[in-house]
């Protein structure tokens, strides 16, 4: 058995810049991710559910596995959106089968 190192990037966004944060992630060759919905959470605003926002305050959550130099380049642009934009990011390390798929 295979495994390939990468770094698995959780970005956590309000739902109106969805499209522009995968933009983000096509732009630095990312091949591909998933966008799931964030359901309940607490942070620097205190605790939330979704039934909370109106729909341009939902958030999501993207999960991607890239390599390194692609989140490299993910990070450079989240870093500069986040100075205007709410949101969170997560890199770890992580081993992964099939990686020439990522």
């Amino acid at each position: 058995m295979q495994l390939t190192r990468r770094k698995k990037l959780e970005i956590v966004i309000e739902a109106p810049v969805l499209r522009r944060v995968e933009a983000f992630l096509s732009e630095a060759g990312v091949r591909g991710w998933t966008v799931l919905p964030s359901l309940a959470g607490a942070g620097d605003s205190g605790e939330w559910r979704s039934g909370d926002f109106t729909p341009g305050q939902e958030k999501r959550l993207i999960l991607a596995l890239v390599s390194s130099e692609a989140a490299e380049k993910v990070l450079a642009r989240l870093a500069d959106f986040f100075a205007d934009y709410p949101g969170v990011v997560a890199v770890s390390d992580v081993e992964v089968l099939r990686g020439e798929k990522f």
